[in-house]
């Protein structure tokens, strides 16, 4: 059972699905535990029906219905802070904009959510109790993290100066430009220049991508608990596809194991 690598500062710590409501966070919990093995436990009403997924007990993400009429439903990816204080400066500082926290979340840490300045919501989790996620690179578990961006100049500036990322360019020609948190086999994120998928006027958001032993087989089986999915693509990191539970959330699917 492959263990979560060491998590530095402005890497992917955490991971989270919020839902437009109590309704359709029921659906979400009984489409990812029937889809991927997952257990689900809600810490309550206190916590805003907030709940924690697991996979064999260890913690791999959570979920929970908004707490504003603007927060969008979506997979959001948290960032590790040492000090979500003075991250929240560095953000403002580097055209970011903070839009919850600093705040405590009582015996398990500090959040900040931010609006980076091409437009994508990203968290920062400083942990003081909750570690973040436990498993990585397996089938249900957490296995890459990417930005899909329109500005991706602006992007990679913004996670260099305000996150701390140690940039490392993968690619730079016109026809792929892809940055990476980290080089080669020890890269931890990726920043995609999304703007021919997006368009000038798409939102950017981060994607999380799920690992499946068998893509086929899960993307079937998801589309048999009521979502959808693409059509599956052979690359040089996996095979993938792109997958909408019932609610229409969107997140991908990345063939580990092999």
């Amino acid at each position: 059972m492959p263990a979560r690598p060491a998590v530095p500062d402005g890497a992917p710590i955490w991971l989270d699905l919020t839902t437009a409501d109590a309704a359709a966070n029921d659906r979400a919990v009984a489409f990812y535990t029937a889809l991927l093995g997952w257990e689900h436990a809600s810490y309550g009403p206190d916590f805003g029906d907030y709940g924690q997924l697991t996979k064999d007990g260890a913690p791999v993400a959570g979920v929970g219905p908004r707490t504003a009429p603007e927060q969008r439903p979506a997979w959001s990816v948290y960032l590790r802070s040492s000090d979500v204080g003075t991250t929240a400066a560095a953000v403002t500082e580097h055209g970011g904009t903070v839009i919850a926290g600093p705040d405590d979340v009582p015996g398990q840490g500090r959040f900040l959510t931010v609006v980076d300045p091409t437009g994508a919501e990203v968290g920062f989790w400083q942990p003081g109790g909750h570690d973040g996620y436990a498993l990585f690179g397996e089938h249900g578990a957490p296995s890459w993290f990417e930005l899909w961006t329109n500005r991706y100049e602006d992007a990679v500036e913004f996670y260099r100066a305000a996150a701390g990322w140690p940039v490392s360019t993968m690619s730079d020609n016109p026809g792929f430009r892809y940055s990476t948190y980290g080089e080669g086999d020890q890269a931890l994120a990726g920043i995609f220049d999304a703007a021919r998928v997006l368009g000038q006027d798409g939102t950017p958001s981060w994607v999380v991508y799920l690992g499946a032993e068998d893509v086929g087989a899960t993307a079937a089986r998801a589309v048999e608990l009521g979502g959808q999915a693409g059509k599956a693509q052979d690359t040089e990191y996996g095979r993938q596809v792109g997958v909408q539970d019932p609610n229409g959330t969107w997140f991908q699917l990345i063939s580990v194991g092999d």
